[in-house]
């Protein structure tokens, strides 16, 4: 996760402002399953934000299965694996939550982005997904994680 997020890697460059989920689905460390962290400052409207300042950092996580709890700041939670990870054909495929995930199969689909809610993140799709992840076996192993 840390790549992701530290640098502009192959497919972008790095800026100042980083662009956030407000939900964002991790492994729990406790148990292995499925934690929610929720960013606690952003608004309940919308589903990502770009954080320019310290003030929203604060993110409350909550396993799905156990009773782990806690408040993080972002750093201390770049320490959590994705809950949306996979290998296909040797390259990394990850989604900060399901709905980034549903919002990058439809990419692959070659569906109409125009009123899906994550299409801000479209230009973030690594060019080799698009390449590598456009046929049908490839697709079914990502909607097997919606069901994870």
């Amino acid at each position: 996760m840390i790549s992701s997020i530290t640098n502009g890697g192959k497919t972008h460059i790095t800026y100042a402002h980083r662009h956030f989920p407000k939900i964002i689905e991790l492994k729990c460390k406790k148990c292995k399953s499925k934690v929610i962290a929720k960013n606690l400052n952003a608004s309940d409207e919308i589903e990502h934000f770009i954080d320019i300042s310290n003030i929203e950092k604060t993110w409350n996580l909550l396993c799905v299965n156990c009773t782990y709890r806690k408040d993080l700041v972002w750093e201390e939670l770049t320490e959590f694996d994705l809950w949306l990870k996979t290998e296909i054909r040797n390259i990394n495929f990850w989604a900060w939550n399901t709905d980034h995930l549903k919002m990058i199969i439809k990419k692959l689909k070659k569906e109409d982005l125009a009123s899906d809610k994550w299409m801000f993140f479209e230009s973030y799709i690594p060019k080799i997904w698009l390449i590598k992840f456009n046929s049908n076996k490839e697709i079914r192993k990502l909607e097997k994680l919606i069901q994870k």
